[in-house]
Parts: structure tokens; sequence; C-alpha cells
């Protein structure tokens, strides 16, 4: 199956903003993570929908073979750049190229809500030993700041109705979907401090923004540049802190080891 196209122009184009603006998962986070997957250094993990390696840059370290999956092209040379020696794959959680009950762990950041999810997990059950467990992890804006729900009510202008995460359709069909227990939920609250022009490339690094025709992608720029220029809460600020939860939900495998 393809690629949602918003994810793929949208992601393909914004690539190196991705990279540059995102923040990565604060380090509690990442323990509870690793915590909660049980991973070391004899584990094998796989990544979906890895990106530009921003959850591979703090697992790696921490884990024994990895395998990152990733669609996008230019999302894969940024990837690259940054891990060379890591194998990397293109290709989509829904027909994965890696063997059956031959992976301890599974990790899924900022992505999932992007997957068909019935057959994602399918094939995540499918490539797990028995026990295995997977996490899924979202890095997401507080939006109860004023200046970041006014980002979120430009941003929403523009949706036509593509995956969200705040959508939820991925938690019912994650609940709808044998073979795994229910997920827990960790929350982890944090801030990116970065200046005025990465904070730009930051909300315009999202995909149906990035996706958007030239007419209409400078518009949405515009605006976005003129909050950051005149809300009271950040208008002449060198830094920016933005605020996040970061969220961690993960679960395990039901599968024995009679399949």
């Amino acid at each position: 199956m393809p690629v949602d196209p918003r994810a793929r122009v949208g992601f393909q184009r914004a690539a190196s903003r991705y990279e540059r603006s995102r923040p990565e998962a604060p380090p509690a986070a990442i323990d509870a993570l690793v915590r909660s997957l049980n991973v070391s250094l004899q584990s094998t993990v796989l990544e979906l929908g890895a990106g530009t390696g921003k959850l591979s840059r703090l697992l790696v370290p921490r884990s024994g073979p990895y395998v990152a999956v990733e669609p996008v092209p230019a999302m894969r040379e940024q990837f690259r750049q940054a891990f060379p020696t890591v194998p990397l794959v293109g290709g989509i959680a829904e027909r994965l190229p890696i063997r059956p009950s031959s992976v301890d762990a599974i990790a899924v950041a900022q992505a999932f809500h992007w997957f068909d999810v019935p057959r994602a997990m399918a094939e995540m059950h499918r490539v797990l030993r028995p026990g295995g467990t997977v996490g899924l992890l979202w890095n997401l804006r507080d939006e109860s700041v004023d200046w970041v729900g006014q980002v979120t009510s430009i941003i929403d202008r523009y949706d036509e109705g593509g995956p969200r995460f705040r959508q939820r359709a991925w938690r019912d069909g994650w609940a709808r979907t044998p073979g795994f227990d229910p997920l827990e939920l960790q929350s982890f609250p944090f801030v990116q401090r970065m200046d005025r022009e990465t904070a730009l490339a930051r909300f315009t690094s999202v995909s149906f923004i990035a996706s958007l025709d030239e007419t209409r992608y400078a518009e949405a720029e515009a605006q976005l540049r003129h909050l950051l220029d005149t809300h009271p809460a950040i208008a002449g600020r060198a830094q920016i802190e933005l605020p996040y939860k970061c969220e961690i939900y993960s679960s395990r495998s039901t599968k024995t080891a009679a399949g």
C-alpha cells in the first residue's frame, strides 16, 4: 500500500527542516521507553518510520542489533548522514522486509498515526519474538499555552483531513486489533529552546503544511511568522521556549512460542 501523499510529499520537501527543528525526546522519557521495552545491549530493535533518526540516536547506544525502516527517500538521506553504519531499509510498516520472530522490540516515534493500524500490527506481531514489546512515542506541543494554541489554530486551517495523532483513530485501531496487550501511557513534560527561524522551521515541517502549493505555503508561513513577531509572550525574544509533553505508549505481544 502507498504512503499517504501528505506524508510522502510533505516529509520529502521538509526533511532538512524536520532534522534541524524537531526536538529529541527528553532523557527521562527515553529511560522510561528503554525500561518499558525491556531493551538491553543484547536486544534486537526494529524502528518503524525512523525519519531522520531523532529516536535512533538515543536508542542505538542502548540496544543490540538495530534496524530502521523509513519510506521517504529524503528522510532516509538525512538519517544516513547521521548514521552511516546503522542498517536502514526503505519500506513501510504494513509490509516489513523482516524475518518472522526475529525482533525483541519495536519502536515508533511520531509515525504510528500514519499507519494502517490493523495491517501494521499484524506485521509487528509477525516479526516480534514471543513476548516482544512495542513502544510508541510522540512529542506533542502543549497547546494549553496561549501562543502555542494559536500556532495550532493557524496550522489547522490547512488540514484537509489526513491522519493526526489527536484524532485517536490509531488508538481505537489498537484496541480493536488482537495480538497485543492494552497500551500503557507515560507522559513527560519538557521545553525546546530555539531561535525564531528554527521555530518557524518547526511549524512548517508539519507534513500537510510542507505539502501545500507554493501560494498557500507562503500564506501559512507568513501567518506563523506574524504570530512569532507579535504575540506578547514571545515577541522580540531571541530565544523561544516551546513547551511539550512527550507521551510514550507501551505494550507487549501476546504471541506464544507456538505462534
